[in-house]
This record gives structure tokens, sequence and C-alpha cells, in this order.
């Protein structure tokens, strides 16, 4: 039976927590909770997090954010994620997590940058419309090989990290076109991973996942998830995006020329164009409405 005021969940992985908002569909709060999620930093410049402590963020989050709501698990119409890009998870054959994820703002990587600068510079921003630097994906697995070639070996499964969260609820493997983007490994025109890239830094393309728009509904909630964080089994689950891409849209950049300053854990000004602009001082995403 249709549920008279359906509510949605959205689940917001940040730099420093991991966040559930419950609304209505006219997009009012019901309810919200968060929970802390831990930075580790072996080495000057790394900047890590365990992807197991986002699963038990997300667990008691929505546990608590459930009740706080007053509402039963089953009038969640939907539930959908965000979180920073450019943050990678790495699975084995056998599914399990092979390393700490690197995050956005590591900086590990500025020797392979540079490597990619001296041998394709021109070429990269050409294929995937930004420029390398060691927040993107691309340079981060070329330091993997470098100096963790064991685990580069063992990679079967590249997530980026609103995708793994999303895989603990579903168990599908996939990611959208702005996150796809926003590993440096796709080409920006044609919208498909980039085997010119790939090859650059040795990347098998086997382990790099389908590509779906963020508005795509890509399963529904296991009844594993459902036991671990109190929603009812069976709800849809939207693939989602992210974080800057669902704000600027939230924040009603919709037109060309349109634009919204973000004050985060990294500041950016983002304006709507209605095609790339390639150029080594800028960044580009696509919007979340093609």
């Amino acid at each position: 039976m249709a549920v008279s005021d359906p509510l949605l969940v959205g689940i917001d992985l940040g730099a420093g927590s991991l966040k559930i908002s419950i609304i209505r569909s006219d997009g009012s709060l019901v309810s919200e909770a968060s929970a802390p999620v831990a930075t580790s930093s072996p080495h000057p410049g790394w900047s890590e997090q365990n992807p197991n402590d986002w699963w038990s963020a997300a667990c008691d989050a929505l546990r608590r954010g459930l009740k706080a709501s007053g509402r039963p698990a089953s009038d969640i119409a939907a539930i959908s994620f965000s979180a920073g890009a450019h943050t990678q998870v790495l699975e084995d054959a056998d599914g399990i997590v092979i390393r700490p994820a690197i995050l956005w703002n590591d900086q590990r990587s500025r020797e392979e940058t540079q490597q990619l600068r001296d041998k394709a510079d021109a070429r990269i921003l050409q294929i995937g419309a930004n420029r390398a630097n060691p927040t993107w994906t691309l340079p981060q697995m070329l330091w993997l090989r470098t100096h963790e070639p064991e685990s580069f070996a063992r990679v079967r499964r590249l997530y980026v990290a609103k995708d793994w969260l999303r895989a603990q609820f579903t168990g599908t493997w996939e990611t959208d076109t702005i996150d796809a983007l926003g590993t440096l490994m796709l080409d920006a025109q044609k919208g498909e991973w980039s085997k010119e890239l790939c090859d650059m830094i040795g990347w098998p393309m086997a382990t790099l996942p389908p590509i779906v728009k963020p508005s795509a509904i890509v399963g529904k909630v296991t009844a594993k998830a459902a036991q671990a964080t109190g929603l009812a089994e069976g709800t849809p689950v939207v693939c989602g995006t992210s974080d800057t891409a669902a704000e600027t849209f939230g924040a009603g950049m919709v037109r060309e020329g349109m634009g919204v300053v973000k004050l985060a854990t990294a500041a950016t000004v983002n304006v709507l164009s209605p095609k790339a602009q390639p150029d080594f001082s800028l960044i580009n995403y696509y919007h979340v409405v093609p």
C-alpha cells in the first residue's frame, strides 16, 4: 500500500563525519544524525580512512536517525548517497578491502603527478578534461603501482567512496558519471573509461565499474543491510554522486552561468557551463542533469 507521506534518506560521507538526513518529498527535514569518521596520516602529506569505519558510522547514524523520525522504516521510499570525489576503495578477488582508502586531499602522489605531466600533460587534459594532480585517482594508482606493487596486483574492483558504501546496502558495483570523471580515467567526451589513460599507468580496465546516471536506481536494501541499519529490506537505492555535484544542484545551480560558492574542507567556486572548459587552472565535472 502506498505511503501518503513518503520519506527519503540522504547519506553523505564527509571528511570528518558521516551524516544522514531524513526528509519529506517537499524537502522539509524530518530528522538527522551523524557519526564521526577518523582520518589517519601515517606519513606527512598522507590522508587515509578505513572504509569499514564508514559502514559502522552509517549503521549507527541510520538507526538513530530513524528512531528520531518517529516513523516506521517502511515509510522510506528510497535512499541515496554522496561523498567526496577522488577517494577510492580497492577490493581483491574475495571482496576484501586491500588497504585503507586514499582520500582526495592526500598528497603522496606528487612525484607520480609530475611524471604524468612530463609524459602526457596536454593529452591527459584533452581526454579527461582535467589536469593530473595528487587529488586524482590516476596518479594515486600510479603511486600504488610504484610503492605497493603487491596491493596493485591484488586489485579486482575499484570503488569510489560513496559507491563502496552503497554496495554494503545493495551488493552491487557501479559508479555515476561524475565520480567516474573524478578518477581521471574517463574519456570526458565519450563518457566511457579511457584505455589510453589507463594504459599510462598500466591499470586494468576490468577493475573499473559500470557507469550509470546519478539518478539511476541501482538496487535494493538487502536483508543483511536491513538488519544492520534498521532500514526496510527491499528499499530502493539510488546511485547518487559526488558531494559538490549534489550540493550545487541542491543550491539551485541549474542554468548556464549560475554559480555557487562552496565552503567546506576545501572551498570551491562553481559555475555552470554548457560544455567542458579544459584548462590547466580549472577543474571540470559533469552536472547532475546532463
